[in-house]
């Protein structure tokens, strides 16, 4: 049997279950094994969390991280307020006494230390729903107050589906306790805003011989027809603890959780505020730049001595994704240029939903931007994936399609990410269908038992083909292609009829399908020396010609003149060698295979300069092979 204990019956009280002989038991919040947690995740799952609860209005949501530290009096107010020495700090001494692993011991040393440094986060979000409904119901209130593993989304285009998002939050306390004050759009009668309560996670314990189950509230306790419950402390009471608790807020709708005793669970070291900052509006940026960009979202973090907002151009490994999704709907290019932005759609076949109803097939779009030398290689030959929701799901590495210098960044824009204008059915559908497909990391497009729930059967094949699609429409993209010939595979060939009569038109096959070619190149006193080889794969040929050339390419990605080739040497003595105005020319007038060369420009500047004043440069090699036929 279960019953419940008011530890001290005044307003703004903590609130224990407790139980008898044969009660439940819990041990630790499971959910906290249930993700990573450092504290880039915990930025991805929060802000996710916030933009789902956004509401429908052309104004964006914003999350403010906001870091506060506090000492002496300012600290003892807080203790204070949060009735620790009255209440809680009994609870988790008996949790530390029976249990050290957790860490709780440490945060009750932290906090019987006049002398020490309290870490409060407080994450406020505004242009969201806050804190509706009621304890006994379905509600966004009760997912994070009540329930555990369960999540209260506004649509099927939300980023989650598995409630695990907010578990984060407690995981970051030390003291495994959060509280929350929020102006919701929706009020009970008779009630005004703000509406505050705390809640603990804890193991089940004892003290002074009663047992409780571990969860605990601050909060004004109620009597209801199955006992006492939590309630929430509302209006001007509630504005007055939280001013207490360093927890007010606008009054504009919207959460603010504040994580007692912040820290990340992953490092031995507490580190200093300003490189949290730095980690929080890096990690912002690096999963929502998509929301961020569109103007859907503002990320602000905020510390005692500054204040950032999250910039897409305040990362660099995140500006060629950027700049690929500008270009997305860019059709007929072809990647010519660093620089060079290129698209098609990827088709995905949605099978119908569980309930029978008829699901449209529609695209997403691929797109795929060349490499700069000025681009930052974090994230080089990977792929973002992300939906409506505006969050990247996953970078998913590509580099198997990469060769040669033909490395790239692409985006997988889905559902009502894919177009500018307004979502059709088919991308509302795909954005349901992919949400569904997300474990609960929210970290892949894989089969899952929601898609089985929401789907007939089939969904797999959907995935599977989309992402297999997906690659042979990058390889295409990526390929070699100079407006003669199409690499297009007969399987992507079938899925995108758009490409057809061109490829009717061309027998010439691509150079990186009949060569392997690779090269790289130094700058070294004075000159750029390079090297590398070219093999041809064909069986049968008669023989082959390459030039090579090198380019200049200026800090924006764009080739301006070249840099004139001065010798070059082969490691083969039946090819014909030359150089003329600056590029070097070889042929084969037999079956050679794999030739090994090197060589050097003219010289540079002075013939001193550092590389960085010469700038970046391109190897070029454009190779032909000549059958029997003539080709």
């Amino acid at each position: 049997m279960t019953t419940s204990k008011n530890i001290v019956e005044r307003p703004g009280s903590w609130f224990f279950f407790s139980g008898g002989p044969g009660a439940p038991r819990y041990g630790d919040d499971p959910t906290k094994h249930a993700i990573d947690h450092d504290s880039e995740s915990f930025v991805r799952e929060v802000v996710q969390n916030a933009n789902d609860q956004r509401l429908d209005n052309e104004d964006p949501v914003e999350v403010r991280f906001r870091f506060i530290t506090l000492t002496g009096n300012e600290r003892s107010e807080f203790l204070e307020a949060l009735g620790w020495k009255s209440h809680l700090r009994d609870q988790i001494q008996t949790v530390a006494d029976h249990d050290t692993g957790r860490g709780y011991d440490r945060f009750l040393e932290r906090a019987d230390d006049p002398a020490s440094e309290l870490r409060l986060l407080i994450v406020e979000d505004s242009n969201t729903t806050g804190l509706t409904g009621r304890w006994d119901e379905d509600s966004n209130y009760a997912a994070l107050v009540r329930d555990e593993l369960y999540s209260s989304k506004q649509d099927d285009t939300a980023g989650g589906s598995y409630g695990l998002g907010k578990s984060v939050l407690w995981t970051f306390s030390g003291a495994s306790t959060v509280l929350f004050n929020s102006h919701p759009i929706d009020t009970p009668e008779n009630v005004t805003t703000p509406r505050l309560i705390g809640r603990t996670k804890l193991p089940t314990h004892e003290l002074n011989d009663v047992t409780y189950q571990g969860a605990g509230w601050l909060c004004n306790p109620r009597e209801t027809d199955d006992g006492l419950r939590p309630q929430s402390i509302w209006g001007d009471e509630a504005e007055a603890l939280a001013e207490r608790l360093n927890l007010s807020r606008p009054a504009v709708s919207g959460t603010s959780a504040m994580v007692v005793g912040y820290r990340d669970p992953t490092r031995d070291t507490h580190p200093e505020v300003d490189e949290l900052a730095e980690q929080f509006e890096a990690a912002a940026v690096k999963y929502f730049w998509p929301a961020i960009y569109r103007g859907d979202l503002r990320v602000v973090v905020e510390t005692d001595d500054m204040e950032h907002e999250a910039d897409v151009e305040s990362v660099p490994e995140i500006r060629p994704f950027v700049k690929c999704f500008e270009r997305r709907h860019e059709e007929g290019n072809t990647l010519s240029e660093p620089g060079d932005v290129a698209g098609l759609n990827i088709p995905i076949d949605v099978p119908p939903r569980a309930d029978e109803t008829a699901t449209p097939d529609g695209p997403v779009r691929l797109a795929a931007r060349l490499a700069s030398p000025a681009d930052d290689d974090t994230y080089l030959n990977t792929v973002a994936m992300f939906r409506g929701a505006g969050m990247v799901v996953k970078y998913y590495d590509q580099s198997r399609v990469a060769f040669g210098d033909r490395n790239f960044h692409s985006v997988l824009a889905a559902g009502e990410a894919r177009s500018e204008d307004r979502s059709t059915e088919a991308d509302l559908e795909i954005d349901r269908f992919l949400r569904f497909s997300e474990p609960p990391e929210h970290d892949e497009w894989v089969s899952t038992e929601n898609l089985r729930e929401q789907y007939k059967r089939g969904f797999r094949t959907a995935l599977d083909d989309m992402f297999e699609t997906a690659r042979d429409g990058l390889r295409h993209l990526i390929s070699r292609n100079d407006g003669s010939t199409d690499a297009l595979s007969d399987k992507v060939l079938k899925r995108f009829p758009i490409h057809e009569e061109r490829m009717r038109r061309r027998s010439t096959q691509s150079p990186s399908s009949i060569f392997e070619i690779d090269s790289h190149s130094v700058y070294d006193d004075g000159r750029w020396r390079f090297e590398g080889q070219i093999e041809p794969i064909e069986e049968e040929f008669e023989g082959w010609t390459a030039e090579i050339s090198m380019q200049r390419i200026g800090e924006d990605g764009v080739i301006s003149d070249n840099v004139p080739i001065d010798t070059i040497r082969v490691s083969s003595d039946d090819l014909t060698v030359g150089c003329e105005d600056g590029i070097a020319r070889l042929v084969a007038e037999d079956d050679d295979s794999l030739v090994e060369f090197e060589g050097e420009s003219k010289p540079v500047g002075n013939g001193v300069a550092a590389p960085v004043s010469i700038g970046e440069t391109r190897l070029e090699i454009r190779a032909e092979l000549r059958t029997s036929g003539g080709e």
